[in-house]
């Protein structure tokens, strides 16, 4: 208890602001002429604290208590050569005391270099002793010309470094001892040592303000370039809103932990974080909430990591964590679903509640041999894997992910020294109102046979041109030769057309891309529009703009792979949407789970209600096909009736399909 009491005494003590002794600093300016600065009287303008006072004195203080301890202890032993008998004892008693005490007292401050206050304490002890040294000499043999030393700890005390009522209450008991001695000693010529002694007190205050100025001033600046120092290294090496590291922090750490694999072999583990839905929030709520949601998502971060990792933010709404220490896969996946699991908890942000997620991509180090760079590459990929494929989840890197970010690696290259436009090609796949027996439209898919590398799977190509942003441009390419294909097309045939999540993204590919429809010459009511999930969601805002722009142009839209994703009913009513294409998993499990047509038939009712079209694509079998019978399906895609065929084929499919029609009725 009594501990506890000096601890919170001292720290209150600590915390005051020091102040110069004004009355002796006033006196020093009327008598020097000088003018005093503004923080001549108090710390408390410059922020100068008492303990700032006491660290900077610390030193000064300590070696003075080795130096007085030093010095007694000669006087020790030459009073034991000197003097005998009993004034031998005594003044060697005193002079030892005093040597043990200073030099005790130094090393005490010394191994608690935390206690400013230590040194103070023990300079005022030692000068108290130091003037018992003269009055024991004095009281055991006077000499009045050894008086003089009572002048010589005057000045001692003024420069020893010790605070300022160290300094007065040291003066003022020599100043009593030295009248003390004279009184009882020296009948004539009395009043000589008492101006004497006066003289020795108003020099060592003046001496002892003036070395206090001083002092104030070199603690003021290094106070404020310490001060300076720390906040440029926060700006340098801290994200100001979040007050997590910044990205200059995390590269720093990355290498640190890099440096330790190499030299103990400790592995670690990175990962990479994107928030998902925190653009629209943003734009929905102002960039106040935004940034309320970034420090929250800060905040989160760093209890999730606790003293086990290092967040830092890289920009924006992108995250990174640094894991040291060897953790298995088991692990590192319990870590990522409670760091998912933390960041979807609903956000309370100033009477707003919002909620997203986040996507996390995982990559562990045990290879010395690895770079920087390719460690975030991979995880990098990680995180692109898991926004694709498992929004608002962790993906940890692996050798699949390497053997296929080694594949879009070549690819990317492949793109971008190919001719585009010649490589590239279109196939139709027809879809047909299995209610007319007709097929009232094809969807547009795009070829690439590469001329370094052959065929490239759509899935792979377009992944990389997407990554790469070399799919706007692709976009344009294939456009063209859709429209140039469907100008030989009957009048009411329609074409769907596959966007990509940049196309709507960027109001300049959707202003290239009206262009291009509106100097084809096709009527843009034959065309439709497909945005999946994925894309509508990145930016919802913008989507809607973009879609909203095709529409006025007289374009058809349409939303691919419906069922997908997770939100998509939440958006439907807000999007200028014509037809929906139900994701060829829920045909897939038609046969295997009674309960999928069920959801089936619910969505077609759905779009039934809001007079909106409806196709079943990836329909490969009969079996499928004779079940969305059942559920009033009325446009199927998929094998069961065409595989995608090349634009040079689609006049005879047509045409055989017109002879079939026409002996059928």
């Amino acid at each position: 208890m009594t501990e506890d009491l000096a601890v919170a005494t001292l720290s209150r003590y600590a915390a005051r602001s020091a102040h110069v002794s004004q009355p002796m600093m006033r006196l020093w300016y009327f008598l020097s002429g000088e003018t005093p600065s503004s923080d001549a009287w108090s710390g408390e303008e410059m922020g100068v604290t008492r303990r700032d006072e006491a660290v900077a004195m610390a030193q000064v203080t300590r070696r003075y208590l080795l130096i007085a301890g030093l010095f007694f202890a000669y006087l020790t032993i030459a009073r034991s050569f000197r003097e005998t008998g009993m004034d031998a004892v005594i003044l060697a008693a005193t002079s030892a005391i005093t040597a043990v005490t200073a030099i005790v007292l130094q090393r005490l401050s010394l191994r608690h270099r935390d206690d400013p206050r230590l040194p103070e304490i023990g300079s005022a002890i030692v000068n108290l002793m130091m003037i018992a040294n003269p009055v024991a000499f004095q009281l055991v043999h006077f000499d009045q010309s050894r008086m003089i030393n009572f002048l010589f700890l005057f000045i001692m005390f003024a420069i020893s470094g010790a605070s300022f009522r160290v300094l007065l209450t040291s003066s003022l008991v020599c100043f009593a001892a030295m009248t003390t001695v004279a009184m009882a000693n020296l009948a004539d010529g009395l009043h000589t040592y008492i101006w004497t002694s006066v003289g020795g007190l108003a020099m060592a205050l003046g001496m002892g303000s003036v070395v206090r100025l001083t002092l104030y001033r070199a603690v003021r600046a290094r106070v404020v370039a310490d001060r300076l120092r720390e906040e440029a290294q926060m700006l340098a090496d801290c994200d100001v809103l979040t007050a997590l590291p910044n990205r200059r922090s995390f590269f720093r750490e990355l290498e640190r932990n890099l440096a330790v694999l190499k030299v103990r072999k400790i592995p670690f583990d990175l990962a990479l974080i994107d928030l998902d839905g925190f653009k629209p929030i943003n734009d929905l709520y102002g960039h106040s909430i935004g940034d309320h949601l970034l420090i929250e998502v800060g905040e989160r971060l760093r209890q999730t990591c606790g003293i086990t990792g290092f967040p830092a933010r890289m920009g924006g709404d992108e995250f990174a964590i640094v894991l040291a220490g060897q953790r298995s896969e088991d692990e590192l996946k319990a870590f990522g679903v409670q760091l998912c699991d933390a960041l979807r908890q609903t956000y309370h942000l100033s009477g707003v509640n919002a909620n997203i997620s986040g996507s996390v991509g995982f990559v562990h180090c045990d290879d010395a041999s690895v770079s920087s760079s390719q460690l975030l590459e991979r995880a990098d990929y990680a995180l692109y894997y898991a926004k694709q494929n498992l929004r608002g989840a962790p993906v940890i890197f692996t050798e699949r992910h390497e053997a296929e970010m080694r594949d879009f690696s070549l690819v990317d290259q492949t793109l971008r020294g190919s001719d585009l436009d010649a490589e590239f090609s279109i196939v139709f796949q027809p879809q047909v109102d299995i209610q007319d027996s007709r097929t009232v439209s094809f969807e547009a898919l795009a070829r690439w046979e590469s001329a370094r590398l052959g065929v490239v799977r759509p899935d792979i190509f377009i992944k990389a041109a997407e990554r790469s942003g070399l799919i706007t441009q692709i976009t344009q390419i294939l456009l063209r030769k859709a429209l140039t294909h469907m100008a030989g097309w009957p009048e009411d045939m329609r074409a769907s057309f596959n966007l990509s999540a940049r196309d709507i993204r960027s109001a300049t590919a959707i202003a290239n891309i009206c262009d291009t429809v509106e100097r084809s010459g096709i009527d843009p009511r034959r065309i439709e529009f497909e945005i999946t999930e994925t894309a509508m969601l990145t930016d919802f805002d913008q989507a809607c703009e973009a879609l909203s722009r095709l529409k006025v142009m007289g374009a058809r839209i349409a939303i691919d792979d419906f069922g997908s994703g997770y939100s998509s009913l939440g958006y439907l009513h807000r999007l200028p949407v014509d037809k929906i294409k139900i994701d060829r998993s829920f045909v897939v499990q038609l046969v295997k789970h009674g309960t999928t047509l069920k959801i089936i038939k619910t969505i077609i009712d759905l779009c039934r209600n809001l007079h909106l079209d409806c196709v079943v694509e990836g329909v490969e079998t009969d079996v499928e096909l004779n079940n969305l019978r059942q559920v009033r399906a009325r446009y199927i895609q998929g094998y069961v009736f065409s595989k995608p065929m090349p634009a040079g084929e689609v006049a005879a499919y047509l045409d055989a399909e017109q002879s079939r029609l026409s002996l059928a009725s």
